[in-house]
């Protein structure tokens, strides 16, 4: 899914920020799928930690621009 992050600035600080900020959003609302509890199967629960995943790299593949092409949670 493509995100824009330069809503705030076009600075490469700010859109880190901005990126930063965003993934760790989407981190915090999929953290329920990693619970013992969750009402997943086990493949779902493996689909939502690669996709978990992909987010914590994603500062370390992304060059900073007005887009941020942010991985699609699992369906």
């Amino acid at each position: 899914m493509i995100v824009r992050v330069d809503a705030f600035g076009t600075d490469d600080e700010t859109l880190w920020n901005v990126m930063r900020s965003m993934r760790n959003g989407f981190l915090t609302a999929s953290d329920w799928t990693q619970t013992l509890d969750a009402p997943l199967t086990e493949s779902q629960r493996a689909a939502w930690a690669s996709y978990r995943q992909q987010l914590r790299d994603a500062p370390d593949t992304w060059t900073a621009g007005p887009e941020w092409d942010a991985p699609d949670p699992p369906a």
